[in-house]
């Protein structure tokens, strides 16, 4: 862990020692150099362009260093850092030839060699290899979330450049627009074009140079995520299996315990068997004693039970009469309702029968009087007739006097002839 710690900031400091001097000197090939370009002057003419071009140059630096890290984390896996393994398992106290092998290799300050001493040291200080896969699980943890870590002030960067090209817009926005009065932005309005043109620049230069220093930042993220997979596979192919562990050892001392055991079993047994006679027997004794009690007992709740229970029968039988009184009595003064009301509706029901009887008998009358009605028409009509082909005039008005005075009386027998025919007849008389 020591040695990790120590690579890790050796690489921070080199990200830093040498790629601030890196990046002054880009900005300076741009400014002064033979990299002079109006294009590339225009792009990192503003404060915050010139840092953003350093951090990135920062940020290739370690990636840079981290390559440089995994090459010479490839030449000590390309080493034989152990002696090799025929296969059968070893004795702990062996341990110590392949230590002294693996200080002879130059790995010390690498993922496997700092992997494969770690294991040694714990074979060495336990003198058993028993638990010795759940330290290597935890060793490649431990060197997964180191190198995770490794990336963090990679990921600082990344995360700052678009951040400085967002705040090089505003302050290149401000600029352009506080030196300007409303009569200029009149005459003159390329000026605030031009000014926000230059200010947006900045937040294009290190949108662009963000995505590609995230783009090689994978990838030698990945490489190095590779290479720890393989210190994984060489650590469990040569030293998962290499060790005798002591399961044996813990299996005799089981058989020499297990005639220790088996007597402690039976002498077990023994008092079980004894205590489970001596419970028959006391049961045997007291058990027809306890019978009587427990008759005795139960007779005496179920008497009280069954009294108790005449009572509730008894009590519920009352109130079932009371409430049947007190229905009966509510029917009966409904029934008394009903039946008055009864009555009522038989009298109304009566008096209009017969009022539709004489309905009936008017309507028959009326239909008699319009059959009566016709006939008179009919005879008017023919009278009329008659009247028309008749030379004397006078025996005409009379036939039609006496038809209309004999219509009048049988529509209406009770009714006199109207007072307007007698004039009518002296008229004509």
């Amino acid at each position: 862990m020591a040695a990790s710690a120590r690579s890790s900031s050796f690489v921070s400091w080199f990200t830093f020692i040498a790629g601030v001097p890196a990046g002054v000197g880009v900005l300076y090939l741009i400014d002064h150099g033979p990299w002079q370009n109006e294009i590339l002057q225009r792009y990192v003419h503003h404060t915050a362009e010139q840092a953003v071009v350093i951090l990135f140059c920062c940020v290739l630096t370690s990636l840079l260093g981290k390559l440089l890290s995994s090459m010479r984390e490839r030449y000590s896996q390309a080493q034989q850092l152990l002696p090799t393994w025929d296969g059968k398992p070893i004795a702990v106290s062996a341990v110590t030839p392949l230590q002294q092998t693996l200080s002879l290799a130059d790995g010390g300050n690498t993922y496997i060699g700092r992997r494969l001493g770690n294991i040694l040291n714990f074979v060495v200080s336990r003198g058993s290899a028993n638990d010795l896969d759940d330290q290597m699980r935890s060793l490649s943890d431990t060197d997964a979330m180191a190198l995770d870590g490794s990336y963090a002030l990679n990921r600082f960067m990344i995360w700052a450049m678009p951040i400085l090209g967002f705040l090089g817009t505003v302050l290149g926005i401000t600029e352009a627009i506080s030196g300007i009065s409303p009569q200029q932005m009149e005459n003159d309005p390329g000026a605030v074009s031009n000014g926000l043109t230059k200010a947006f620049d900045a937040t294009a230069l290190a949108l662009s140079l963000t995505l590609v220093a995230m783009f090689f930042n994978y990838l030698v993220e990945k490489l190095e995520q590779g290479m720890l997979e393989r210190v994984d596979h060489y650590v469990d192919a040569e030293l998962a299996h290499r060790f005798i562990r002591k399961q044996a050892t813990s299996t005799g001392d089981g058989g020499a315990m297990a005639p220790v055991m088996q007597q402690l079993l039976e002498k077990q047994i023994a008092l079980w068997s004894t205590s489970m006679e001596k419970a028959e027997q006391r049961w045997l004794q007291i058990g027809p004693q306890q019978n009587e009690k427990l008759a005795g007992a139960l007779q005496q709740a179920l008497e009280t039970a069954l009294t108790r229970f005449g009572q509730r029968i008894v009590e519920t039988e009352k109130k079932l009469l009371e409430r049947q009184q007190t229905l009966l009595e509510s029917v009966a003064k409904l029934a008394g309702s009903i039946k008055d009301s009864g009555q009522g509706h038989q009298l109304a029901i009566a008096r209009l029968t017969d009022a539709i009887g004489l309905s009936i008998e008017m309507i028959t009358k009326v239909q008699t009087s319009e059959s009566q009605l016709i006939r008179l028409q009919e005879a008017l009509s023919q009278n009329l007739a008659l009247l028309a082909n008749s030379a004397t005039f006078e025996q005409a008005v009379e036939s039609l006097t006496a038809a209309i005075h004999l219509l009048t009386t049988r529509v209406n027998p009770t009714q006199q002839a109207s007072p307007r025919i007698l004039p009518m007849q002296q008229n004509v008389a």
